[in-house]
């Protein structure tokens, strides 16, 4: 039954051209970058590519992509309609696109983020293989979250205009370290990252933190979906 549901969500993204240039153009800008921070010979390459490029501009537009590559360029509900028509019950083909959702740009967060922190290991990063593995630790909870981020606001407008509010809002609000900071993945995966964290929070609680807004935008994309 999850293999039926999650069938034309798969096929959305596989089968379109535009969605499958979009994805790999954002993977091949951040490992370009990547590279040429380790052909400047940057001491601290990995940090300053893994913070910038990944954290603040490639994790976030790639999850973005992809939510809307697997919705269809859709909201939610109108993504789900079809499976509803032909007996799927609403909240469940409404948990599995999101469950796809999340769990594909946690994936490719992790993934990104771990080839980052080689590509780009400079002489004073930590040892590439430890640097890889919290990388891909902070890309997967980092990709995760902000994939619930954006299937909620795939929950607002008659074409889930609302991923586009919730770009722009985490933009805006996370840029900081302020307490705007706190109601956004931004900050906390720039924390985890190696940048500065909301309020100068530890690593602990920017990961207890971003895990908790994750699943808090989870349930309030599923509690919308039922209405």
């Amino acid at each position: 039954m999850i293999t039926a549901l999650a069938r034309p969500a798969v096929a959305r993204v596989l089968r379109s051209p535009r969605a499958l240039v979009t994805l790999g153009a954002w993977c091949l800008l951040t490992l370009g970058i990547a590279l040429m921070a380790r052909a400047r010979g940057s001491p601290h390459g990995a940090d300053h590519v893994l913070v910038g490029a990944f954290g603040g501009l490639g994790l976030p537009l790639l999850s973005y992509a992809l939510v809307g590559a697997l919705l269809g360029a859709r909201s939610l509900s109108a993504s789900t309609a079809p499976l509803v028509s032909f007996g799927a019950p609403p909240l469940r083909a409404a948990s599995v696109a999101i469950g796809l959702g999340v769990a594909g740009c946690a994936l490719v967060g992790a993934l990104l983020a771990a080839a980052v922190a080689v590509l780009a290991h400079g002489a004073d990063d930590p040892a590439p293989a430890a640097d890889a593995l919290a990388s891909a630790y902070a890309g997967s909870l980092g990709g995760g979250t902000y994939g619930a981020w954006f299937l909620l606001g795939a929950t607002f407008g008659k074409r889930g205009g609302g991923r586009t509010w919730l770009l722009v809002v985490d933009w805006l609000l996370g840029f900081g370290t302020g307490a705007t900071a706190l109601v956004v993945p931004r900050g906390y995966v720039r924390s985890l990252l190696g940048g500065s964290s909301p309020l100068d929070l530890s690593g602990r609680a920017c990961s207890a933190a971003l895990f908790a807004l994750g699943l808090l935008c989870v349930l309030l994309a599923l509690r919308r979906s039922r209405r």
